[in-house]
């Protein structure tokens, strides 16, 4: 045997040794070491890389390429090829994870699999069919200007008629913004008594709101929007305003409504036929040390319910009970009309 051939074999036999003795799985070497997993851009794959792919890495040897994109896209890569998934691992929004949930494309979701999955609660589950969960998320409520706005609103209620009033300008999200029929016109709705049947009270409050409204159909427009004075106040995420106030603007408050605003989330979920040492990955992603680094990243909340936040973040982060699931399922199916109506009531 060779020097350099010794010197590879030994290093292979480390590296086993030590993913052993970290009671990794050695499927991880079985397989050809390689998965392949997703992230959406930005700061978003610096915190997967980061938190999810080097913990993996270290712990199996195998290797985690990551994939840069949007959940329809890589959806639509999995149905093209179900037989042999060119992706192992997909993270996407729950109404989309539950529309895949309803085909045959998609792994159970199961403590057997994920041990780190009986830390998270059923309803995150439950909520993608137990076809994947939801492993972080954010609130959609009250975001305002501490400088201009002394005594902010406490409910969608007080929202509505204190804008309607003209105590401030309100930027709300747009329909050309694609959350907005989950985090406006549901959640609104909802607050007002009405909810996806009858979204009546939703556009009742924006006309009486309407000549002191502006609109926002990207995230950085609600905050130019907040920074140049043009709104004082409107309906923005936690984890954004956050992000915001951490980059220095001090002067950003958020406030969860006291009727509970919508939960946007992110799931995760494991093609059929993708490679096994997917679930490894994904069990990585659900465990309290790697959902605490990523939380403390991208500040919104995760769901592991063993995760312990530094009372900075606590302090900040809505707990899950505190708000509302949107019935996805059901908003998709009058989504549509929500939009012609709102391009009928409201324009642009």
């Amino acid at each position: 045997m060779s020097g350099s051939t010794r010197r590879n074999v030994l290093k292979a036999g480390g590296v086993i040794g030590a993913s052993l003795a970290a009671g990794a799985p050695f499927r991880a070497f079985a397989q050809g070491g390689e998965i392949t997993v997703t992230a959406l851009g930005g700061i978003w794959e610096e915190a997967v890389r980061k938190c999810f792919v080097a913990p993996f890495e270290a712990k199996t040897g195998a290797k985690a390429n990551v994939l840069l994109g949007s959940p329809p896209q890589w959806l639509s890569q999995v149905e093209a090829n179900p037989q042999n998934p060119p992706i192992d691992v997909i993270i996407t929004t729950p109404d989309l994870a539950i529309n895949v949930a309803k085909t045959d494309l998609m792994d159970t979701f199961t403590v057997e699999k994920l041990p780190n999955l009986a830390d998270i609660p059923q309803q995150f589950t439950d909520a993608i069919l137990g076809k994947g969960t939801v492993f972080d998320y954010g609130v959609a409520g009250i975001t305002y200007n501490k400088d201009a706005v002394k005594n902010p609103p406490k409910s969608f209620k007080e929202f509505v008629d204190r804008t309607a009033e003209g105590e401030w300008v309100a930027s709300l999200p747009g329909i050309a913004y694609a959350v907005t029929p989950i985090m406006l016109i549901w959640a609104m709705a909802r607050a007002l008594g009405g909810g996806v049947d009858n979204v009546d009270p939703f556009f009742d409050a924006v006309k009486k709101m309407r000549k002191n409204l502006v609109f926002w159909n990207g995230p950085n427009d609600f905050f130019n929007h907040l920074a140049s004075g043009e709104a004082d106040i409107g309906i923005y995420f936690d984890g954004r305003t956050w992000a915001h106030y951490d980059s220095g603007a001090t002067w950003i408050d958020f406030i969860n409504p006291s009727e509970g605003g919508s939960i946007n989330a992110l799931a995760v979920q494991k093609p059929k036929n993708a490679k096994p040492l997917a679930w490894d990955y994904i069990n990585v992603m659900l465990s309290p040390e790697s959902q605490l680094q990523f939380a403390t990243m991208l500040s919104y909340p995760v769901t592991n319910k063993k995760v312990q936040y530094p009372p900075n973040l606590a302090n900040r982060f809505t707990p899950w009970q505190q708000a509302h699931f949107p019935p996805y399922e059901k908003i998709a199916q009058v989504r549509s009309q929500w939009v012609d109506r709102w391009n009928r009531e409201i324009g642009g």
